[in-house]
This record gives C-alpha cells, sequence and structure tokens, in this order.
C-alpha cells in the first residue's frame, strides 16, 4: 500500500516530532531540508495557522520563549499520520547533513 503525500499542514507536525523542541522557523527550514519544499507564503500562512491551533488547544508544550514540543497528544497525531520508522530515518539524514556542514566548515578553519 502507498502511502498518501501529506499535506503542508500535516508536514508541519511530522517536522515538528522530527526535530523538536524546535521554533517556527527552525520547522520552516526543515520543509526544504528535508522534503525539499519551497517555503512560499502560503506555506508560512499555514505553518502560522497550524501552530496557532496547537498552541490554543494546548497540543504544544512551550519550553522557552518561542521553542516548542508536541504534548502526548501531538505526538500521538504524528504517529497516526507517519510511522517511527520513517521519522528516525528523517533524523538521521538530518544529522548526516549537520555533520557534513560541521566538518567542512572545521576545515576551513
Amino acid at each position: 500500500m502507498a502511502e498518501r503525500e501529506l499535506s503542508a499542514s500535516e508536514l508541519y507536525l511530522v517536522a515538528l516530532r522530527i526535530i523538536q523542541p524546535a521554533r517556527v522557523q527552525d520547522i520552516l527550514k526543515a520543509y526544504t531540508e528535508i522534503w525539499g519544499i519551497e517555503v512560499t507564503d502560503s506555506v508560512r500562512t499555514i505553518v502560522a495557522t497550524v501552530h496557532e491551533k496547537m498552541r490554543r488547544d494546548g497540543l504544544l508544550v512551550d519550553v522557552r520563549k518561542g521553542t516548542f514540543v508536541l504534548d502526548a497528544k501531538g505526538m500521538g497525531i504524528v504517529a497516526r499520520l507517519v510511522n517511527e520508522r520513517t521519522l528516525d530515518n528523517a533524523r538521521l539524514f538530518l544529522m548526516k547533513t549537520q555533520r557534513k556542514q560541521y566538518h567542512r566548515f572545521a576545515g576551513r578553519h
């Protein structure tokens, strides 16, 4: 069975679950890094709207000013969207990318 394509609002939840704790701008950066999606004004609007609704509904925990994690119910929503292996693979991809960038930067000094 093929996986269905996730909407921009669902991608917000998945990105937050992958990189949490995160700020909204970190999540928007993840759109490009993980999925190669160009962040347009419409994507920014969707993310801001979903983020605000999640805050109002109590599905986000504010760990620092402007930095959030999903609560247990929010994580359950993400678990219904994608499996844990997909999340782990995305985290591994991001760590490898960051490691390459670090070594490239460190090699210049």
